[in-house]
């Protein structure tokens, strides 16, 4: 004979403050578990948001990164120029050359010039063929840059620097610079950047050379074999790869810290489960009499053990519950991390999931001392004291 479900969710009620430190500790396990995941997703999805498949990008031979990378203006317009970079409708070619760098600009309310709380963000220097070739970018409020010190900013670098917004100040360089748009980039990796005209930056920054050149290739279906014409040119020395590739690889960070977030949602889990084991413990031995009469009036020694297995089940499954919808009131939140600006993304992966280690938490919380209860003897059980 089976006992019924309202007998655990009785039980439940009665020990109000052992099963809230239990729920607890499930719920905080799945929100850790759930947040880091979207983290991850969130990285994946702008890397794979971001580039055109018509586009190359043109780096220095070797250089790890487009901030690293050097090109001159000599090997800026021999790519330009070449066979197979398409042309505008002044025959001019569609080639953004760009200054990256990465500078600490501190937050809205600190000091201008202070370095603490400053975050380091991405500053890029461009020129009006960036909006050809970054398709997607678009000015959602101000201007565009008129003169020197003026700026743009993606909608989400609020997020990063304490909610600026346009007239605030950045201080990076020499200079203080004002923010005179805001634009979006249909959530690409450039919504956390600064623009600015890119021989200002250079000035500025007192640099004469850009980071890389993105060029549109006239024939789509050429553009591996344009790349390859490219890198075997004898003049200069460049890597060039197809722009949704480059990014591609910003996306491997995330691989990382999905297993680290993972890691450490799982071993949050696992204390979940020894504090739902202790409890459980100790829940059965306050109640050994009381196993020992439900035998006596015929429920077997399985019918009594898992009843304690569906009191940790059930709690696992509510903590996870709580701690699932938590992880909503992130989701879509801007996100700052690895110098790159995102909205975290709670995917339907993360959720199930989140679930998944609720519900394992539950189960191996109960096991044993459900197991240990269907052991007991009824005579010794209804002597306990």
């Amino acid at each position: 004979m089976a006992l019924p479900t309202a007998y655990a969710w009785r039980n439940m009620m009665a020990r109000k403050r052992a099963t809230a430190v239990v729920l607890l500790g499930v719920a905080a396990s799945v929100l850790v578990f759930v947040v880091m995941a979207a983290t991850a997703a969130g990285i994946s999805r702008i890397a794979a948001q971001t580039g055109d498949p018509r586009n190359l990008l043109v780096m220095s031979k070797g250089a790890p990164s487009a901030e690293a990378s050097s090109l001159s203006r000599e090997t800026i317009n021999i790519v330009r120029y070449h066979e197979g970079i398409a042309r505008d409708a002044r025959g001019q070619p569609v080639a953004s050359a760009e200054l990256i760098l990465v500078r600490p600009i501190p937050k809205r309310g600190e000091p201008l010039g202070s370095m603490e709380g400053a975050r380091y963000t991405p500053i890029r220097g461009v020129t009006a063929e960036a909006f050809q070739v970054h398709t997607g970018v678009r000015l959602v409020s101000g201007h565009l840059p008129r003169a020197p010190g003026e700026v743009i900013v993606g909608q989400l670098l609020p997020t990063k620097l304490a909610g600026v917004r346009l007239g605030d100040e950045l201080a990076f360089g020499r200079q203080r610079h004002v923010i005179v748009g805001v634009f979006e980039a249909a959530g690409q990796i450039y919504e956390g950047e600064v623009w600015t005209g890119l021989e200002d930056l250079m000035s500025e920054m007192d640099v004469s050379e850009v980071s890389v050149l993105t060029a549109r290739v006239a024939e789509p279906l050429a553009r591996d074999g344009l790349a390859k014409s490219l890198e075997g040119l004898k003049t200069i020395s460049i890597d060039v790869k197809p722009e949704p590739k480059y990014y591609e690889n910003v996306a491997r960070s995330a691989t990382g810290f999905s297993f680290l977030g993972n890691l450490i949602g799982t071993i949050m889990g696992l204390g979940a489960v020894f504090a739902g084991a202790n409890t459980m413990y100790a829940a059965m031995s306050k109640r050994v009499r009381e196993m020992g009469t439900l035998r006596a009036l015929g429920f077997g020694s399985w019918a009594v053990g898992g009843a304690l297995l569906a009191e940790s089940t059930l709690v696992g499954i509510l903590g996870g519950a709580i701690g699932i919808a938590a992880s909503f009131a992130f989701d879509g939140y801007g996100m700052d991390l690895f110098e790159l600006s995102f909205r975290l993304d709670v995917t339907r992966d993360a959720v199930l999931g989140g679930a998944a280690l609720a519900l394992a938490a539950g189960v191996l919380g109960g096991l044993l001392p459900a197991r240990a209860a269907a052991k007991l003897e009824i005579v010794d059980a209804l002597r306990h004291v």
